[in-house]
């Protein structure tokens, strides 16, 4: 005997019954601009996440259009740019806004 609990939920969601939450608990996903690049997209991640940031690392130096992507299918609402080379600041973008602003690790946070 079965009940169809898929067509059931399928149906609580469509009509908008069913309260979803985030597709990704990740508030920040870091790009790794390349392979010589990584170490320095670990340390940002470490920092943000020792400030209790949910932080997530992009796992390979792709083309930044589809590490972008990702942060948008994912939902996450922030892509951060660690330097791209010595001396270059970091950068994040706001997904929502599409803004995008020069940031410290150290003291960024979130908007509300």
């Amino acid at each position: 005997m079965s009940i169809g609990l898929t067509r059931i939920f399928a149906k609580l969601l469509a009509d908008g019954r069913l309260a979803t939450g985030p597709k990704s608990p990740s508030e920040v996903l870091v790009v790794i601009p390349s392979d010589d690049r990584r170490r320095d997209a670990a340390a940002t991640a470490g920092e943000l996440r020792a400030r209790g940031l949910k932080v997530e690392v992009y796992h390979e130096a792709a083309k930044l259009g589809n590490q972008i992507r990702y942060a948008s299918r994912k939902g996450i609402p922030y892509v951060w740019f660690p330097p791209f080379g010595d001396g270059k600041p970091h950068e994040v973008k706001d997904m929502a806004t599409g803004e995008q602003a020069p940031a410290d690790p150290g003291t960024w946070t979130p908007r509300p």
